[in-house]
């Protein structure tokens, strides 16, 4: 089965590169304005072809995209602070040349032009690792303007109202994990700036939402030149860069000692923008409980136009700090219950750079490289004993990833990568504390995009293999008496891995399209996973469909409809049973079981001018299945149903915002004392409501003030989504942000 599908994918990723250009019936041509004066991209500039209604704008690198059949046209261009122009095309053009058009800058600022055209070319992503078309649907963007209505403060805070998101939050060493559609083990990707980064999931919850410009979330499968978890999503990160002098102050204070500070600089100077952010947060945590926190970022990017055809963008992040583990109450675990953890220092970098050049003809290449490091003193106090141990939960890793891509022809895109990686874990961490990890990935990816008319058909392969230096994260026995004896594997390939995707986009009419996508592949169980035997899980094979229907126009913002299948062979998951190693440190158990999810989701925001307001909501509906008996079964271990809804009106200075979160009943007996469940059976987890709200008032100005109260849990809902780790309840937060 698998050699069939892999040579399934092979054909028609190579049918999409032969197939002549002259079969089709509409041409793309791809195109980029600059300023004349300083060479700069022009943002946003609006394209209209004259007498039509097709139209489009552009990206940040001044790059659009039209779709046209063969014949004469004129196209105009305008853009804020631009005189306009006109220019006429004969399309097809000759060598699928790159249309560039410069505008010379007014002394007088001109009105904008509303576009209304097929809107399949508004908003295209243009970056030489884009995501395809076909995935749309399955798209979420949470903006800055988003995240700061939310109150956000994290970069996990960020992500709380995405369909079919959930966040589960506890006390342990990764503090808070958040999954999509229930696919879990392993958790998406992160990338930052477009950056891949291998160990992100402990570092979400301590990135400061505050240099954010925008988080986009692929809940789809359909991802593989984001990275190599791309069938579990990926969550990409980008961060601000600003195009004038920007600065911002904000403070608020509120219950339990919660506090937040941030402090923000970025401007454009010729050819360079930089950004620059400073941010202090914490709380003494919850009575009784633990939970204190100190964490203070610092983010820090340059983007440098070097020459029309080439960008230089680099970042770098530091995080440090302290943070208490939260305490457990029963009926936890009697073991977690009689210690007292924390992470006392935790140090973590992050750094990456991107060269990016535009040749001729549309070409791109890009040379990606990146190092992390990470440190956490882990201090672990038995309180019945009265003694410490301690541990550094070190890590670091750095990676190398080369990407180009080129057209075909004037309708197809091909793209092919390679990417390497090397994480080390001198000392072990997490659970595996003391075992060495040292472990080198290596990756290619191929992609091809072929347009038909109105059909737009992408396909992709992504092959996944390393070579393991050392590993010594796993192979405990499950009374883990055994843990400190199990010798490490050393100097052994890793198992290979393989993900394919194939996705179709169907445009119907200027405001509405059908998308489908399909992927499959094989997925490597977690670092440090193992059975109650005492073995390392199986790679997991996994195949997803998701169809959708997107409509997106001038009077409704966007409203998408898709339904999904996920089957999984040999899933990982946990389950349920825990152990201790020799050293006190908690050890999850993992097994493998075939699984099935399917459901529908269903997603909408629009603008509401009359009452000065903007709404959205989501919703998804899901059926998780399991193996049990040789037969499948409800898996109570996930949510059935989640709901997301907002509410945001601003008007006259004032502005007011509510939020709702839903998540369905499910169960889960990690963590819990076996005693209780005998007693009682599964542990209740979800079937809460979250209610946030928030509310200010801005003064204008030069320098714009808002002075604001947030109300984070209204309802005063005491909810678990981790088994004896419950919310602490209503939080009444002021502050106050002053733009310049």
């Amino acid at each position: 089965m698998k050699n069939c599908f892999l040579f399934i994918s092979a054909t028609i990723l190579a049918c999409f590169i032969v197939i002549p250009s002259y079969s089709q019936q509409l041409y793309t041509i791809r195109g980029n304005v600059f300023n004349e004066e300083n060479n700069e991209p022009v943002i946003n500039a609006n394209i209209v072809v004259v007498k039509t209604k097709i139209g489009t704008s552009t990206n940040e690198g001044g790059d659009f995209e039209l779709s046209l059949r063969s014949g004469e046209y004129k196209i105009k261009i305008t853009s804020v602070g631009f005189s306009t122009k006109e220019i006429k095309i004969n399309i097809p053009l000759e060598n699928n040349e790159l249309v560039e058009i410069g505008l010379q800058p007014k002394k007088q600022e001109i009105e904008s032009v509303d576009v209304y055209g097929n809107f399949i070319l508004q908003e295209r992503d243009t970056a030489i690792n884009m995501v395809p078309l076909s995935v749309l649907p399955a798209i979420t963007k949470v903006s800055a303007v988003d995240i700061e209505k939310q109150g956000a403060v994290t970069l996990t805070d960020a992500l709380k109202y995405v369909p079919g998101g959930w966040t589960e939050t506890r006390g342990r060493k990764s503090k808070q994990f958040f999954s999509v559609r229930g696919q879990k083990y392993p958790y998406p990707d992160y990338s930052i700036d477009g950056v891949w980064q291998k160990e992100f999931e402990e570092t979400a919850y301590a990135l400061s939402a505050f240099d954010i410009e925008s988080v986009e979330i692929i809940r789809s499968s359909n991802a593989l030149v984001k990275g190599l978890s791309g069938l579990t999503g990926v969550i990409e990160v980008k961060t601000r860069k600003p195009k004038r002098e920007t600065a911002s102050l904000l403070t608020k204070y509120g219950e339990s000692n919660n506090y937040v500070a941030n402090l923000q600089y970025g401007n454009k100077i010729n050819d360079i923008s930089f950004n620059t952010a400073l941010a202090f947060f914490g709380t003494t945590g919850i009575p009784d409980r633990g939970g204190k926190e100190r964490v203070t970022n610092f983010h820090g990017n340059m983007n440098w136009e070097i020459s029309r055809r080439m960008t230089l963008v680099t970042g770098v992040t530091a995080i440090t700090g302290m943070r208490e583990f939260i305490g457990i109450i029963e009926p936890g675990s009697p073991k977690i219950l009689n210690r007292e953890e924390k992470f006392d220092p935790l140090h973590t970098w992050i750094t990456y750079a991107k060269l990016n050049y535009r040749g001729n003809k549309g070409t791109q290449t890009e040379l990606q490289t990146n190092f992390s490091f990470r440190d956490a003193n882990y201090e672990n106090y038995n309180i019945q004993q009265e003694t410490t141990t301690t541990h550094h939960d070190k890590d670091w890793e750095y990676g190398f990833n080369l990407l180009h891509s080129r057209f075909i022809g004037h309708s197809n895109t091909f793209s092919i990568g390679t990417l390497y990686s090397h994480w080390v874990a001198p000392d072990g961490k997490r659970y595996y504390a003391g075992r060495r990890c040292d472990v080198n990935t290596w990756s290619g990816v191929i992609a091809d995009e072929q347009k038909f008319g109105r059909i737009l058909l992408d396909a992709g392969f992504r092959l996944i293999g390393g070579y393991i230096n050392e590993w010594g994260g796993f192979g405990i026995e499950g009374s883990a008496a055994g843990f400190q004896d199990v010798p490490s594997i050393t100097n052994e390939s890793a198992p290979i891995e393989w993900q394919s995707a194939f996705g179709l986009n169907v445009v119907q009419s200027p405001v509405s399209s059908i998308h489908y996508n399909f992927s499959g592949g094989t997925v490597a169980p977690r670092k440090g996973s193992v059975t109650a035997q005492g073995t390392t899980p199986q790679n997991e094979g996994r195949m997803q469909h998701n169809l959708g229907l997107r409509i997106k126009s001038q009077n409704i913002e966007e409203i998408t409809i898709s339904t999904f299948f996920t089957q999984r062979k040999n899933a990982l998951d946990l389950s349920g049973e825990t152990a201790f190693s020799e050293n006190d440190i908690i050890v999850e158990l993992y097994e493998n079981k075939d699984k099935r999810s399917y459901g529908i989701e269903l997603a909408a925001q629009m603008n509401i001018p009359i009452i000065h307001s903007s709404v959205f909501g989501n919703t998804t509906f899901m059926k998780n299945e399991k193996v049990s008996d040789n037969k499948m079964v409800d898996d109570k271990k996930l949510p059935n149903v989640i709901l997301n809804g907002g509410f945001m009106y601003e008007h006259s200075g004032v502005d007011a915002n509510l939020f709702i979160h839903y998540t369905g009943p499910y169960f889960n007996n990690r963590f819990v004392d076996p005693k209780w469940t005998n007693e009682n059976g599964d542990y209740p987890l979800g079937d809460f409501v979250k209610v946030d709200f928030n509310c200010g008032y801005t003064f204008s100005g030069k320098i714009k003030t808002r002075i604001f109260m947030e109300v984070k849990n209204l309802l005063n809902k005491k909810y678990e989504t981790v088994a004896g780790y419950p919310d602490q309840g209503r939080l009444f937060l002021m502050g106050v942000k002053l733009d310049y």
